[in-house]
């Protein structure tokens, strides 16, 4: 009974990161898309974002924060 109630709980842990993930992903895509950059910077930056779950999404906001805020 007890490692049922583990495995449920595993497995709604796994899915919250899995929308997380897709969520973050398609933000940082999205905010991609409006920033004045390279056509090479844009690909690396979508393969980044896309093939790092999750951490390459918000390395992607926080360089892009940091950046900015040197302007």
């Amino acid at each position: 009974m007890a490692i049922d109630v583990t495995l449920m709980l595993l497995q709604i842990l796994n899915m919250a990161l899995l929308v997380a993930w897709i969520v973050l992903a398609i933000w940082a895509l999205w905010r991609l898309r409006k920033e004045e950059m390279s056509d090479t910077a844009q690909v690396i930056w979508t393969v980044v974002i896309l093939l790092i779950p999750i951490l390459g999404a918000v390395a992607f906001f926080i360089v892009r924060s940091a950046s900015r805020s040197n302007q």
